[in-house]
């Protein structure tokens, strides 16, 4: 059964990984052996080696949490259970088959290349260790699997309801914090060199069963034998129960999609009568609450503003914490970017009422709004109140971020359009709601030059000590907001009278195109690999120069809170951090704005191919008569 599966799985890989797909899994290859190999490196550190031991218990916990969110990300495996319902076969035969078919992939022996780490420590050890090693990484190998396959039937019943939702955006937005701020781990390794895990933080870590192969291995040293067969036969034991576990899973779908009721006649009764705006103000109000896709939306961008904000404070810093609420407005903006595009084909409701795209627009503005603003106001409150400083700073990037976002969330999601299923069809993993990081990463951009002119005015006031002036910024963001959320969305309900039927047909002809033109549909996998790796690169260089290396020290300088950690400027000499953390921000906006006049030349071009196509179709039903 595992050799047929095995092969199965072979050749389903070699018929569908091509194009951007087998870019993306090379690059994740070749990023996954960088951290394997600095596992590997952990096990040769310079310290106690009950110091490594720790260090490499804590990696493989890591390691095992990675697979296990794998699948909240990665969407379903390649063979899946529901594919083999018809055959006679029972479900632990069934599930030892998979399991075998789950260890041919890149990301095993990505994984197998790290456990190699346990057997380089018990080289440091002796002979009988790396003779014990061998075992304990087999073990563990299996149990990460498990683990993993275990996740992904637990991920995909809890995605079908709200509440799972709600946890995979916390679960998207820790490891959105967790990429971005990977350098802590780097300041946490160099203090742990030196001193080392605390007692208590040793014993919890060493009682996860991913830490059982290293008991095992120092066991072995030590001639312990008791110890040495008790972890071993605890991880075989534990890895017998996932399997039984995992076979019993397989069954039918118990937890099925649940069904949301409406709101009582009375509750409806209420907003009748009040215009087409509030009709629709009312219908996006409860649909950020009853679609699970939206309730993530929801979720992620406060999730992840409160992480960024707090995870300053491991340095004693509560420099981010009055932005908190910014970033809140700038993630709610960033992942509402295709808010169209989530409502899959109900755009035809709109287009059947001729003059109602401005209502339209207008009520998902003030829906938009009227979830994150009170709370993005809020959080800069409370955060600012924390931190005692950076009030006129807070003020103006709240209120120019929440306005600007409530404007470019729709216009970038007709402009920017990404076909997907509609709510009811609607998958597991965020990875299959479509390809929405072009519109994405436009928002952010935009979104980021609506606030500019109001930080400009803070900016200016704090330079000349003017207060007063500093204060100013905070009506400009108001100011500017308002411009924003009323002409871009003018411009926006201008834009869906004029292509609403266009917009229609991507919406219904979205697969089809997918699957006539491969990878068409998308602007990111349209465009030409070269200028795709230039977009990628121009927006990675964009992020790590504005961001850590611009703005963090630049509020560190403006408050005389410094912790130079891993900022370049701060180490430079008194007269030379100004303008190198000037020279960053121009680098950082330069980047972001090649990474834009690429995504928008060819989202132009991709345009004019698609109404091509269209106006090709269009002539080959209507064939002109002859004769």
């Amino acid at each position: 059964m595992a050799g047929v599966l095995i092969r199965m799985k072979l050749a389903v890989l070699r018929h569908t990984i091509a194009g951007p797909k087998a870019t993306w899994m090379l690059t994740g290859g070749l990023v996954g052996l960088a951290i394997a190999a600095g596992t590997i490196a952990l096990a040769t550190a310079d310290a106690a080696p009950g110091t490594v031991a720790d260090l490499l218990a804590v990696t493989f916990a890591i390691w095992a949490f990675g697979w296990m969110l794998g699948p909240a990300f990665g969407g379903d495996p390649v063979l899946r259970a529901e594919q083999f319902a018809l055959e006679p076969v029972s479900r632990t035969r069934l599930a030892l088959g998979l399991l075998g078919a789950a260890f041919v992939g890149v990301t095993t022996a990505v994984t197998l290349v790290a456990f190699i780490a346990l057997v380089v420590y018990a080289a440091r050890l002796g002979t009988l260790s790396v003779i014990v090693s061998i075992p304990a990484l087999v073990l563990q190998l299996t149990l990460v699997v498990l683990l993993s396959r275990l996740a992904a039937r637990f991920f995909g019943a809890l995605a079908r309801s709200r509440t799972g939702a709600a946890v995979t955006a916390v679960i998207t937005a820790t490891m959105m914090v967790l990429s971005q701020s990977g350098w802590v781990v780097f300041i946490a390794l160099d203090v742990v060199l030196q001193t080392g895990f605390s007692s208590a933080t040793s014993v919890v870590i060493r009682a996860l069963p991913s830490s059982w192969g290293v008991i095992a291995v120092e066991a072995a040293a030590r001639r312990d034998w008791l110890w040495v067969v008790g972890p071993l036969l605890a991880l075989a034991v534990l890895v017998v129960l996932l399997v039984l576990l995992w076979a019993r899973a397989l069954g039918p779908q118990r937890l099925a999609r649940p069904v949301v009721r409406g709101s009582s006649a009375a509750s409806a009764a209420k907003w009748a009568n009040r215009g087409p705006v509030t009709a629709v103000y009312v219908k996006e109000v409860r649909t950020w609450l009853r679609d699970p896709l939206r309730v993530q939306t929801l979720v992620v961008a406060p999730a992840f503003a409160l992480l960024t904000g707090l995870l300053p404070l491991l340095f004693d810093s509560t420099a981010f914490l009055p932005f908190v609420g910014a970033t809140t407005a700038l993630m709610a903006a960033t992942t509402s970017a295709n808010l169209y595009g989530q409502d899959g084909t109900a755009l035809w409701l709109t287009l059947m009422t001729p003059g109602s795209e401005l209502a339209d627009v207008r009520g998902r503005q003030l829906a938009w709004l009227i979830w994150f603003g009170p709370l993005s106001i809020a959080l800069t409150i409370i955060g600012t109140a924390i931190h005692g400083d950076l009030w006129p700073w807070a003020i103006a990037a709240t209120t120019a971020t929440l306005g600007g976002g409530a404007g470019l969330v729709v216009l970038t999601s007709i402009d920017q359009l990404v076909p997907g299923p509609d709510p009811h069809r609607n998958k597991n993993s965020p990875l299959d709601h479509g390809d929405v990081t072009g519109p994405a990463f436009v928002a952010l951009l935009l979104v980021l030059t609506a606030a500019t002119p109001a930080l400009c005015v803070v900016l200016a006031g704090d330079l000349l000590n003017m207060p007063l002036l500093m204060w100013a910024g905070g009506p400009a963001g108001v100011l500017t907001g308002f411009v924003a959320y009323w002409v871009l969305g003018g411009l926006a309900a201008k834009r869906l009278a004029d292509r609403g039927p266009e917009l229609l047909y991507l919406m219904r002809a979205g697969k089809e195109h997918e699957a006539a033109l491969s990878a068409e549909t998308s602007v990111i996998k349209a465009m030409p690999r070269h200028r795709r790796g230039l977009l990628w690169t121009s927006f990675f260089i964009g992020c790590l120069a504005t961001f850590p290396q611009g703005l963090v020290p630049l509020g560190m300088k403006l408050t005389g809170e410094i912790e130079r950690v891993w900022f370049l400027a701060l180490y430079l000499p008194e007269g030379l951090q100004w303008p190198v953390i000037a020279l960053m921000l121009l680098i950082g906006l330069s980047a972001f704005a090649l990474a834009g006049w690429v995504y928008l030349t060819e989202s132009r071009k991709l345009k004019a191919k698609l109404e091509r196509k269209a106006a090709e179709r269009q002539h080959q039903d209507h064939p002109v008569a002859v004769g």
